[in-house]
């Protein structure tokens, strides 16, 4: 007997299915059945009463599901209380972030050491595949990055810090500055230079569809040369308003923003944080996440 042995037992019973628990815990249906029933002869006990409709447990499951369940509850509060003893000494954190998040993590740390001196936080950036990965392989303990309600999916825990929407930005000098709504039917001939981002990238050939003279010209993560682009190249570029937002004052001085048509709710740019499933996340992690939540919540309203 074995911990994955009773999750896969508890998941068959919750329900009532091998194929359903195969789904949750990312193994084949076989896997499950030849698991489950490796326990059955262990325990000299049939555990499930197996019909085409799915499984249900026998009065002797019953008892053994109680057990299980009990046994898990009690490894999981003892990994809690393990993980509060390594933190009480816990002083550093790896976050994992891409470029646009980068003054939100700084000030972040900034606030977080006033009550943690001896704070040790290190800083990975890259595009959003590359956060997922140095979260998905352990080398981040969070992950910061944009996203939409579509992308999400079980790799990971989201924890949305603040949903905001995707704007245009152009230099002062652009036409599209005087439109209240950016939407197809206005942009022709337009150059875009693109952040890194498949959500971005999927509303920008969204919007330019209804002109064959639209381009994009450059797609980096680099945010500096996005801005130098926009400022001095009169091209124009798309972000969620919460990044555009923490932009240093001197860009915000020559940069205008302005809505883009409206989007479905699934669609909507969220920043928020990432981190592994079913792995109980450090006090610390949460102690940063709340600071840099109240950070972007109180940051200066948008450009207009």
């Amino acid at each position: 007997m074995n911990i994955s042995q009773l999750q896969y037992l508890i998941s068959a019973a919750q329900f009532g299915s091998f194929t359903k628990a195969a789904s949750v815990h990312h193994l084949t249906v076989p896997t499950i059945s030849q698991s489950i029933k490796q326990l059955e002869e262990e325990m000299d006990t049939i555990i499930f009463h197996r019909t085409k409709k799915g499984v249900s447990p026998t009065t002797e499951g019953e008892l053994i599901l109680k057990h299980a369940a009990a046994i898990l509850k009690n490894i999981d509060s003892m990994q809690q209380e393990l993980l509060m003893l390594k933190e009480d000494h816990m002083e550093s954190i790896t976050i994992a972030t891409i470029p646009g998040f980068v003054p939100q993590v700084v000030q972040a740390t900034l606030e977080l050491m006033q009550s943690y001196p001896a704070l040790k936080v290190q800083m990975i950036e890259g595009d959003t595949q590359t956060v997922m990965k140095q979260v998905q392989e352990g080398y981040a303990n969070m992950g910061l990055l944009s996203y939409s309600k579509s992308q999400q999916n079980s790799t990971f825990e989201w924890f949305p810090i603040v949903e905001g929407s995707a704007v245009i930005i152009m230099n002062t000098s652009s036409p599209l500055r005087y439109f209240k709504m950016i939407s197809p039917e206005t942009l022709e001939n337009e150059v875009f230079v693109l952040y890194k981002d498949e959500h971005i990238e999927n509303i920008a050939h969204d919007l330019m569809s209804a002109s064959a003279g639209n381009r994009i010209s450059l797609i980096t993560n680099n945010t500096d040369a996005l801005g130098q682009m926009v400022v001095k190249g009169n091209a124009i570029t798309i972000a969620p308003d919460f990044i555009v937002n923490a932009l240093a004052s001197t860009y915000k001085e020559q940069l205008v923003t302005v809505p883009i048509q409206q989007l479905g709710s699934d669609n909507k740019p969220i920043l928020g944080r990432i981190t592994k499933v079913n792995e109980p996340i450090p006090i610390m992690v949460e102690e940063f996440t709340a600071r840099l939540t109240d950070l972007v919540n109180h940051i200066s309203p948008q450009m207009n």
